[in-house]
């Protein structure tokens, strides 16, 4: 009997020749079953998987795996490291340990001193006190340059003590449940919804006049300025006056330089007169009042110390600017007299041989230390930062910016006819004059924040173009252009950039912590005001102040009422409000607030505040007061100002306690020391704000503002001596 096909003989067959052996032909017959297959397969397949035993499937091994291999792979390794060590220029290196070389020298005198005290005056404390010396002194030492974002050292500060077990979790996190810390943050949201009100475009129509008269002028601005910064934050208030102020100056002919310092040095001083203006007071007093829960702190006592000061200072800025604030152009002064000293336009004419082809084909790509910066059609069409593919067309102005003396070989080329510096400056004043919602370009005036992620890198390294859409026409540091190719530039925190960008850049990097200072450098815009809005971002603001002038709600509640009045009646959107929050600000004292309570659990601020009781001495009962005051100064002249307060808060504490005298006047010389700081741009940030609008050098702020932080000292601490000691 023939044998039929069935499936369980189609498998044997299958199986057989995968072990080599070949079926005879005659074992195997073409004859489809008609009945009863369904059974017979179904035994021969039971049959046949009986048969073989159950093989299960391979599971992927983790050593087999090849992204492991790769981690422990020596050649892998290997170039990475080749890959990161090709961006280290050793000459950059060198040159910078060259410019750092009085930084490194003194950190390198501090840590020989803190060795000779371990082994002797102060060998008596305990190795957890030592260990949070050293982590406390290896989290400033990066922040006195700028190295290292401050947020970023003192929560590693924070993280080594809570790994040596000094501190508990709970200690490193709870700067951020501060109510201070969330007073902040809400304060600086108010403050931009009272700017996208447009409440503080009054402030400019009130304050200049139509005064030519140095003088006057620099009065009027103070009293106006200090008034408003003694209500809200500064920081928004000295940007919208910037602009405000150069204008003011070009018109009346004046210098900006005999402006800018005394525009920041006004917001400091009105911050002190209530417990609200600063950022630093906000900070102290929530400490305080957690230290000291009976301790009460009004909303206007503080005024006893700052108003004084904002008088003197007024009176200072009036009679001492003419002798110490220089005569100084400005960089967008040097641009409007001389364009082509930062940027040279041609326009192509029929002899021009490359029409019709792309920028790369033409030769204009890869230019040295030169770059095609715009391009504008002979309809009025703008192309800011053409990509290579643009066609270049009979009647193109092309603007070429960077090293402007390797500009011959461009100029020589036949077609290509320059355009003289006065046609360029009209034609810069008149995309000034556009409006800002049909400006295809803007002119932006920016200073680098010393935390920007740029810092220390060059130009062309952080691909600034494509980062912020924009395109550097000059880089001013300290008060003088850096010549040369723009692309090379090493970029440093305090830097002024002057920008060619679309009209979005100003919305996306206004309040963004990577730039101090973006302003339109020629253009004040025209507020879009809305009165309903206008008026309820004013009377509620007034409402809130009011309340906590009274202590009848805390700042927390009422602030948090106020920013939600603003969202719900559209004065700000979501998107502003978390623009507006200082993230490294906030995270910068919150950090803090981990290495403040390392200091006091190990006994360290005990220790720093009787050593500076026996430096001060001398000066009896002002001695406490006298040691907190300079020590929080010198702190916030090297670090930032909220690091300062949240570091020295527990040691002003016990200074005061271990001198006998109320808290209350070592609190107020800690909040005034750590919020004025006029001897270096560095120490506040309005005073970085105004550096480059005003073309300031780092002894520029030395030498003018080093005797009014002495008046401040001797203001302050006899009225906290005498009043609240």
């Amino acid at each position: 009997m023939a044998n039929r096909l069935t499936l369980g003989a189609i498998k044997r067959a299958l199986m057989q020749s995968n072990l080599g052996e070949t079926p005879q032909a005659s074992s195997v017959s073409l004859e489809l079953p008609l009945c009863d297959s369904s059974s017979q397969t179904a035994a021969d397949s039971a049959g046949t998987v009986n048969s073989q035993p159950h093989a299960k499937p391979n599971k992927p091994s983790l050593l087999a795996s090849s992204d492991l291999r790769d981690l422990f792979s020596w050649n892998v390794w290997r170039r990475a490291a080749r890959r990161r060590l090709k961006y280290v220029r050793p000459k950059e290196l060198w040159q910078l340990i060259k410019q750092e070389r009085w930084t490194i020298l003194i950190a390198l005198l501090f840590a020989v001193a803190l060795l000779v005290l371990e082994f002797t005056a102060w060998r008596d404390l305990s190795s957890d006190a030592w260990f949070t010396l050293w982590a406390t002194y290896a989290c400033l030492v990066p922040m006195v340059r700028g190295a290292v974002d401050p947020d970023i050292c003192l929560f590693a500060g924070a993280t080594l003590l809570l790994l040596r077990g000094v501190i508990t979790p709970h200690d490193v996190f709870a700067g951020l449940a501060n109510d201070s810390i969330v007073s902040i943050a809400l304060m600086m949201a108010i403050a931009a919804g009272l700017e996208a009100s447009g409440a503080l475009e009054f402030v400019p129509e009130l304050v200049m006049g139509r005064s030519r008269r140095e003088w006057v002028g620099q009065l009027r601005l103070h009293i106006a300025v200090a008034s408003v910064s003694a209500v809200m934050n500064n920081t928004p208030l000295v940007a919208v006056m910037i602009p405000v102020v150069e204008a003011w100056c070009r018109q009346n002919n004046h210098h900006v330089s005999r402006f800018m310092i005394p525009l920041s040095y006004s917001a400091i001083l009105g911050g002190l007169c209530t417990i609200i203006g600063t950022s630093t007071n906000l900070i102290a007093r929530g400490m305080a009042q957690d230290a000291l829960p009976s301790l009460k702190i009004p909303f206007i006592e503080i005024g006893m110390i700052g108003l004084p000061l904002t008088v003197a200072g007024g009176l200072y800025v009036v009679l001492l600017s003419p002798l110490l604030l220089p005569k100084r152009d400005t960089l967008m002064a040097a641009v409007v007299a001389d364009p082509r000293e930062y940027v040279v336009s041609v326009r192509v004419d029929a002899r021009y041989a490359h029409i019709g082809r792309t920028i790369e084909a033409a030769g204009l790509r890869h230019l040295r230390g030169l770059f095609l910066a715009d391009l504008q059609r002979q309809d009025g069409t703008m192309l800011p930062s053409p990509p290579p593919t643009t066609v270049i067309l009979q009647g193109d102005k092309l603007t070429f910016a960077g090293d402007i003396t390797g500009m011959q070989h461009i100029l020589s080329l036949p077609g290509l006819n320059p355009i003289s510096s006065a046609d360029l400056a009209a034609d810069l004043e008149e995309s000034a004059a556009a409006s800002g919602g049909s400006a295809e370009r803007v002119m932006v005036e920016a200073v680098v924040a010393m935390g920007s992620p740029i810092v220390n890198m060059t130009i062309r390294d952080c691909h600034f173009r494509s980062r912020y859409g924009a395109v550097v026409l000059a880089v001013h540091r300290n008060g003088e252009r850096i010549m040369g190719g723009l692309g090379d530039i090493v970029v440093k925190g305090g830097d002024t950039m002057l920008l060619e960008a679309g009209p979005d850049f100003l919305t996306k990097f206004k309040h963004s912590s990577e730039w101090a200072l973006a302003v339109d450098a020629f253009r004040v815009s025209t507020p879009k005001r809305d009165p309903l809005g206008l008026l309820t971002a004013l009377g509620v603001f007034i409402t809130m102040i009011v309340l906590n002038s009274m202590d009848l709600l805390p700042l927390a509640t009422t602030a948090l009422v106020c920013l939600f009045v603003y969202l719900l009646t559209g004065v700000l959107t979501v998107a502003q409000v978390r623009a507006a929050i200082p993230g490294t600000v906030l995270l910068t004292v919150a950090g803090a607030f981990g290495v403040a309570k390392a200091l006091t659990v190990t006994g360290l601020a005990d220790r720093l505040a009787s050593s500076l009781l026996s430096c001060f001495s001398w000066m009896g009962r002002a001695g406490a007061v006298t040691s907190v005051y300079v020590t929080t100064s010198l702190l916030t002249a090297l670090l930032s100002n909220g690091a300062a307060v949240t570091l020295m808060f527990p040691i002003a504490l016990r200074t005061a306690q271990q001198a006998g005298i109320g808290f209350k006047g070592p609190l107020y010389a800690l909040m005034v020391g750590a919020s004025s700081d006029f001897s270096t741009p560095i120490g506040y940030q309005t005073n970085l704000m105004v550096s480059g609008p005003g073309g300031y050098r780092f002894l520029d702020y030395t030498r003018f503002g080093l005797p009014l932080q002495l008046v401040a000292g001797l203001i302050t601490v006899p009225i906290c001596v005498c009043v609240f000691s």
